[in-house]
């Protein structure tokens, strides 16, 4: 009997024991279990949270697109410059070429409205270089000449003049602020195009800028090209290219490359290319134009003779 007792106690002592440690074990087990459903519903908050980040940008998205389609050019600037950052890289960007779409296919009602002659004549007193349509439609106390340049301004265009005539273009300047939002292929040609509204390369059938500045921007299209072959805007940028690779070898009427009187090559369109030369050392294939065209013609003392003109009709032929 008292060897009974002695062994009841020793199991219920050790049973105890087994006890007392498997408390740390189970209360261990229960912290994982409590730490893995804090973790699972933070994890579901974060998808949550992305899911209605993405569903506010596609919000903000679809609430842009009735302004491009009714053709609110100033409603569609407005909520643009507002509202761009908090869509996707994407979606800034397919608004970014609708807004470009939408302003190159109203710029020739723009531009009758400013070709009658009565706004031509008024515009001489008014128009300033560099100076937005906003500005200048304050400085005009013309109701119906005002009228015009503040809607046309509001509308993203700008005043430009050639051949004593003004009319509207579009003012790639401003897309400068959606640089930040849309994607890199869109952006380098914001910048391209922003380059050629901010000083356009020729005016009244001759270059406005200089020799180096010619050739160097076609080497930015050049790069364009190569980097993005699938860019929505490519072609936009090739034919930019075409038309400054014949501005490079060949200027235009009124600035030709090589002189009328002794057919001589533009001393600064010598140095210019010399210099860019100079100073590149890539594999463009533009680069590699302009480097056989300048050895031919330090080898014929800068004359366009048989063999140059030979060269350029095979290696920049003319549309």
């Amino acid at each position: 009997m008292k060897k009974h007792v002695v062994l009841t106690a020793a199991i219920a002592l050790l049973m105890g024991l087994e006890a007392a440690s498997s408390a740390p074990a189970r209360a261990e087990s229960s912290a994982g279990r409590g730490t893995s459903t804090s973790e699972a519903a933070a994890s579901t908050k974060a998808g949550v949270t992305g899911a209605a980040v993405l569903s506010h940008a596609e919000a903000v998205y679809r609430a842009a697109l009735p302004l491009f389609s009714s053709g609110n050019l100033p409603g569609a600037i407005t909520y643009m410059n507002t509202n761009l950052y908090a869509v996707t890289p994407y979606q800034a960007t397919v608004l970014t070429l609708k807004l470009e779409n939408l302003h190159k296919s109203l710029l020739p009602s723009w531009e009758k409205k400013f070709s009658s002659s009565e706004v031509q004549r008024k515009l001489i007193s008014v128009y300033k270089a560099g100076v937005s349509m906003v500005k200048l439609a304050e400085s005009t106390e013309n109701a119906s000449l005002r009228a015009l340049l503040k809607s046309a301004g509001e509308s993203g265009y700008k005043l430009e003049t050639a051949e004593g005539t003004f009319f509207p273009v579009i003012d790639y300047a401003a897309y400068r602020k959606y640089k930040l939002y849309v994607t890199e292929d869109i952006r380098d040609y914001i910048s391209i195009m922003a380059t050629e509204s901010d000083l356009p390369p020729s005016k009244d059938n001759g270059l406005v800028i200089a020799w180096g500045d010619v050739a160097s921007r076609a080497l930015t299209q050049e790069q364009f090209i190569q980097t993005y072959p699938k860019s929505n805007r490519l072609s936009a940028v090739k034919t930019l290219y075409n038309m400054y690779a014949v501005n490079t070898f060949y200027g235009q009427n009124n600035t030709p490359l090589f002189h009328y009187d002794n057919l001589e090559m533009d001393l600064e369109a010598q140095k210019a290319y010399s210099s860019i030369l100079a100073k590149n050392s890539s594999t463009s294939p533009f680069l590699q134009k302009l480097d056989g065209f300048m050895k031919l013609m330090k080898s014929n003392g800068y004359l366009l003779d048989d063999d140059a003109e030979q060269y350029l009709k095979t290696e920049v032929p003319q549309s």
